[in-house]
C-alpha cells in the first residue's frame, strides 16, 4: 500500500477539501491555546471526514531486542497478523541499527550476519527482514517504515562496525577525566568516587560515605588531608583499611593502580586531583555506540545513499530516521569541526575548546564551564543535524512523494540540545539558557511528514512527577507530549511514543500511559515490540484501540494544511 503524503497532495486539494479546511482554521483556537489534537478537534474532523477518530497506531520493531523473534518468515507472519489484529496501522521495522549493520539486502552496508559481535552470532546470512516485513505486513494492511539509524557505525566494546573500516570517520570528543596528579608531575586516572574498586583501578573514598576504606586487603591505600599524604599503606599483606579523614579522603588502587601509588606518592607529598582534557576519537572514548562525525562529506554520502537503496530498491512506505544527532554534548572536536565552527563565525576560535567550554573539578564533581561561543556552537551543531534532515528530505521525497519521511526523538526537548538536534519548529523560539537568539533556525519539524516523539517517563500527570520529586512536571508523559506538542508548533503532527519496559507488571499504569498519549498528540508509537510479546499485552492495546475506524493524521492532506495553517 503507498499513499501520497501532505507534501505530494498539498497543492492539489479539491475545493471541497479547502473548504473543510477554512472551516476548520476558522474554529480552531490560537496556539496558545490547547494542544491540536485535542478532542473538539477529534470531532469536528469526524463531521468532516466521516472517520470516527484521526490518529497513528504504530508499533515498533527493535532489531536487537527481537532478533531471534523475527529471523524467519513464519515467526514475521505471526507477529504481523498479532500487529494488524492489535489495531496497530504501521509498523516501523529497525534494518540499521547502531551497530552499522543491516539486516536487508544491500550493496552498500555489511550485513548484520558478517559481524563479530557475539550477541549478533547465528544471524540468518542473507536474510532479508526488511522485505519479508514489508511483504508480511502488506498482506495483512500495514504500512511497513524502515528504521534507519545514522550516525552510530559501530559498537565499541568489540571494536566492529563501519566505523572502524573507516576510523576517519570517527567523531572526535572533548574527554574529561579525573587524575591523581603526583609532585613528579606523573598523573593516574581516577576511576571513581564512593564506589567499588574494580580490578586495575583507582578510586578514592570520602568522608561523605565512608569512615574507614571499604575496599579489600588486595591494594594500596593512600589517606590525604589537605592536599597532602598522610598515610600510605600496602594493605597486600595484610594491613587493615585505612581511615578516611573528616578534611581529606582515601585513593585505594589495585594491581597497577597499586604500583603507581607506590611509586609515585610517598608520605609528606602534596598529591590532588584535577580535570584532565584531550580530544579522543570515538574507539577512546567511553560509550558503547560508535559515533561517526555528521559533517564529514563522506559520511554524509554514505549515510544519504543508504537512505536512498532503501527508498528505491525496496517497495517500502516510509523512511524513519533515528541516531542522526552527535552523540553527546562532547562532540565534534575535531580539526574539521573547529575549521567549519570557525567558517561559520566568520572569526578564528583563539582558545580551543575552551571558547566553547571546558571541564573543571567542584571537589569531585566534574563540571562543565561555558565558554563565550558556548550558545554558537550549540546554534550552529543544531544547524549541521537540522541541514542534513533537509537534504535526506529532498533526497527521499525526489525519489517518491508519496513516502513517509518521519524521526524518532527523546521528548526532554529543554535537554535534547546537548545531541545537538532541534527538532522543533523553525518558528518556535526556546525559552531557555542555552538557546541563542538564532537558535530556532534550526529546526527541521518543517520537514518531517511527523514527528515521533519518546515520552519515556514513569509518572503519567504532572502532578505525578512532581509527587515523585522529578526536577520539572514535564518528567511526565503528559508534561512531555505538551511540551513536544509546543516545540513542534504545529509543524507537523507529533505522535507520543512510549517505552512499555517502564511499566513493566502494571498494565493499568500503560493504559493510562497509553490514554495520555493519545490524547495530547495525534497518535502514539509503542517501543517496542518484545514487551508487548514478553508481557502478553497485545490485549491490552486492542481494547485500549478499541474496534471503530480510523486513519492516520499524515494520509489526510486537509488535516495537515488546517494544521500548518493554524499558526
Amino acid at each position: 500500500m503507498r499513499m501520497l503524503t501532505p507534501h505530494a497532495l498539498r497543492g492539489r486539494l479539491v475545493a471541497a477539501a479547502c473548504l473543510a479546511v477554512a472551516l476548520v482554521v476558522s474554529l480552531a483556537p490560537p496556539a496558545s491555546a490547547s494542544p491540536p489534537a485535542d478532542r473538539a478537534r477529534h470531532a469536528l474532523l469526524e463531521s468532516l471526514y466521516g472517520h470516527a477518530y484521526w490518529n497513528s497506531r504504530i508499533l515498533w520493531y527493535d532489531l536487537a531486542a527481537n532478533l531471534k523473534r523475527l529471523d524467519t518468515r513464519a515467526e514475521v507472519r505471526d507477529i504481523v497478523a498479532k500487529t494488524a489484529q492489535a489495531g496497530f496501522d504501521t509498523v516501523v521495522v529497525d534494518v540499521k541499527n547502531y551497530t552499522g549493520y543491516v539486516a536487508y539486502d544491500s550493496a552498500i552496508a555489511p550485513h548484520l550476519s558478517t559481524t563479530k559481535i557475539p550477541s549478533y552470532q547465528g544471524y540468518p546470512a542473507g536474510y532479508d527482514l526488511l522485505r519479508t516485513v514489508i511483504e508480511e505486513g502488506h498482506a495483512a494492511g500495514l504500512d511497513v517504515i524502515a528504521a534507519v539509524n545514522v550516525f552510530s557505525e559501530g559498537q565499541n566494546t568489540y571494536k566492529d562496525g563501519p566505523a572502524f573500516e573507516h576510523p576517519e570517520w570517527q567523531t572526535r570528543y572533548q574527554h574529561a577525566r579525573r587524575v591523581v596528579t603526583a609532585p613528579s608531575g606523573a598523573t593516574h586516572p581516577l576511576s571513581g568516587v564512593d564506589g567499588a574498586r574494580g580490578d586495575q583501578q583507582l578510586v578514592a573514598f570520602t568522608p561523605a560515605a565512608y569512615e574507614v576504606s571499604p575496599a579489600n586487603q588486595w591494594g594500596v591505600e593512600a589517606q590525604v588531608r589537605d592536599g597532602v599524604v598522610t598515610q600510605l599503606t600496602d594493605r597486600r599483606g595484610g594491613a587493615p583499611a585505612v581511615a578516611v579523614p573528616d578534611d581529606g579522603y582515601v585513593l585505594s588502587g589495585h594491581g597497577a593502580a597499586a604500583d603507581w601509588l607506590l611509586a609515585h606518592l610517598n608520605v609528606g607529598d602534596e598529591a590532588g586531583v584535577s580535570a584532565e582534557t584531550s580530544i579522543v576519537p570515538a574507539a577512546e572514548y567511553p560509550t558503547s555506540s560508535t559515533f561517526v562525525n555528521p559533517i564529514n562529506p563522506d559520511v554524509q554520502r554514505y549515510e544519504l545513499s543508504v537512505i536512498e537503496e532503501i527508498a528505491r530498491e525496496y517497495d517500502v512506505d516510509g523512511i524513519s530516521l533515528d541516531r542522526t544527532r552527535y552523540s553527546n554534548v562532547d562532540a565534534d572536536f575535531s580539526d574539521a569541526s573547529r575549521q567549519a565552527f570557525e567558517r561559520y563565525l566568520g572569526s578564528e576560535v583563539r582558545n580551543w575548546p575552551s571558547d566553547v567550554f571546558r571541564y573543571e573539578l567542584d571537589g569531585f564533581t566534574q563540571k562543565r564551564v561555558e565558554g563565550q561561543l558556548y550558545k554558537k556552537w550549540i546554534e550552529w551543531r543544531a544547524g549541521n543535524i537540522g541541514a542534513f534532515f533537509e537534504r535526506a528530505e529532498r533526497l527521499v521525497h525526489g525519489i517518491d512523494p508519496g513516502l513517509i519521511y518521519t524521526d524518532y526523538v527523546g521528548a526532554w526537548y529543554p535537554e535534547y540540545y546537548a545531541e545537538g538536534v532541534n527538532w522543533g519548529s523553525r518558528h518556535y523560539h526556546p525559552p531557555y539558557a542555552w538557546a541563542s537568539e538564532d537558535y530556532h533556525r534550526t529546526g527541521y519539524a518543517e520537514t518531517m511528514d511527523f514527528l515521533m516523539t519518546g515520552t519515556y517517563f514513569t509518572a503519567i500527570t504532572k502532578d505525578e512527577a512532581v509527587a515523585e520529586g522529578q526536577p520539572a512536571p514535564w518528567y511526565s508523559v503528559e508534561g512531555s507530549a505538551e511540551l513536544a506538542t509546543e516545540a513542534i508548533d504545529e509543524a507537523t503532527f507529533t505522535y507520543a511514543s512510549l517505552y512499555l519496559l517502564q511499566y513493566e507488571g502494571d498494565p493499568d499504569k500503560f493504559r493510562r500511559a497509553l490514554r495520555m498519549a493519545l490524547d495530547k498528540t495525534h497518535g502514539i508509537m509503542l517501543f517496542d515490540l518484545v514487551y508487548l510479546e514478553q508481557y502478553d499485552w497485545w490485549d491490552v492495546v486492542a481494547d485500549e484501540f478499541g474496534h471503530g475506524p480510523h486513519r492516520p493524521p499524515h494520509e489526510n492532506p486537509a488535516y495537515r494544511a488546517m494544521l500548518t495553517n493554524d499558526r
